[in-house]
């Protein structure tokens, strides 16, 4: 009888936890394009971009939009079996970088656990220098039937980052610095003209 009422006291707990779990799980939410006659072709093409690292940039676009699993428009290669196009202009793709100095404090290590040798503690500079990585771009939708502009936006992105000569490891180069972006204006692009989830 004990056993009983144990085992049913059990059933009764997992069932409770099992609920809780379900109730507290996040549900993804489906938010839809925010560009709403964007969102009504059914197949696009990506044309060409103007300005420095275009080429490069509408590369990325395609990708981007082929691999969006989540609804909407197709992405197409050829114009002529698209009703829409997507195309634009860089309007800057460049790192710009600014010296500093930092004062840091630093000792002679030893031992295992590598602690600072006594009386070896000091201060002094280290010269350092920050990049900031800017890309900007304009993106235009033309409804190929009537040639109609039905869509144009700025997007940005943006990556800093900062190496100081003390550092082990090498700093990033400026191409990675761009990428990374071009990545973040991309993220932007994607969920303007494309249906995404979110976590709530």
């Amino acid at each position: 009888m004990y056993q009983s009422s144990f085992l049913k006291a059990l059933a009764i707990y997992a069932s409770v936890m099992t609920l809780v779990a379900c109730t507290g799980a996040k549900k993804p939410t489906f938010n839809p394009a925010n560009a709403p006659r964007v969102a009504k072709l059914e197949r696009v093409a990506i044309s060409s971009f103007d300005g420095k690292d275009g080429k490069l940039f509408k590369k990325e676009l395609e990708t981007l939009l082929l691999n969006n699993k989540e609804g909407g428009f197709v992405v197409v290669t050829s114009q002529k079996k698209a009703d829409g196009v997507f195309s634009g202009r860089v309007i800057d793709s460049s790192v710009s970088s600014r010296d500093y100095s930092k004062e840091i404090e630093d000792c002679e290590r030893e031992g295992f656990f590598k602690k600072c040798k006594e009386g070896t503690q000091r201060k002094f500079k280290v010269k350092c220098v920050e990049k900031n990585a800017n890309f900007q771009v304009l993106v235009s939708a033309t409804k190929l039937k009537t040639g109609e502009v039905i869509y144009s936006s700025k997007f940005t992105g943006k990556e800093t980052d900062t190496y100081c000569e003390n550092q082990s490891t090498p700093p990033a180069s400026n191409a990675s610095r761009l990428q990374k972006a071009r990545a973040k204006a991309l993220e932007k692009i994607r969920k303007d003209v494309a249906p995404y989830y979110s976590e709530e």
